[in-house]
């Protein structure tokens, strides 16, 4: 069967040193996008969390960022009286470091928003702006976790 490829080409794409290291650039390219669309490599310039986290956690959340960009059941999140942690599960680490983002730095947005499943909007960075969506139930958790240190709501941006 005749090709239109030079030899060469086939048989790069055979080798399986080739397929390996085209795989490794796609995901780290592929993941490195991802945060840059999403506003988490924004938001790392300024809130890059290099601590372990211990208060209040809830892993495998389903979260929505800037550009529809969903973190589907691989986000981790914590909260406590001092700020929001977010990070994601570390195959998915590659520009995506864990974030801690202080209470004077988040807005509540009054009201939810989706169709079927309900979200609350979150604004992150008072100088980023980056839109975090979670669960209705999610966010009444971080409240609770937040208590009094938990931001009023805001009127939608």
């Amino acid at each position: 069967m005749p090709t239109n490829q030079p030899t060469w080409v086939n048989s790069l794409f055979h080798q399986q040193v080739f397929f390996v290291v085209y795989f490794i650039a796609l995901w780290v390219l592929t993941s490195y996008g991802i945060s840059l669309l999403s506003g988490w490599g924004t938001l790392s310039h300024r809130f890059r969390n290099s601590g372990a986290f211990y208060s209040y956690q809830w892993p495998s959340q389903s979260i929505r960022m800037r550009a529809l960009m969903n973190y589907n059941n691989c986000a981790n999140l914590g909260a406590d009286q001092d700020g929001l942690y977010m990070a994601v599960f570390p195959v998915f680490r590659i520009g995506h470091a864990p974030l801690f983002i202080p209470w004077s730095e988040v807005q509540v947005v009054r009201g939810d928003t989706g169709l079927i499943f309900k979200k609350q909007k979150l604004l992150l960075g008072r100088e980023e702006l980056v839109p975090l969506f979670v669960s209705l139930s999610l966010a009444e958790k971080i409240k609770e976790a937040a208590r009094q240190r938990w931001p009023m709501e805001t009127i939608g941006i």
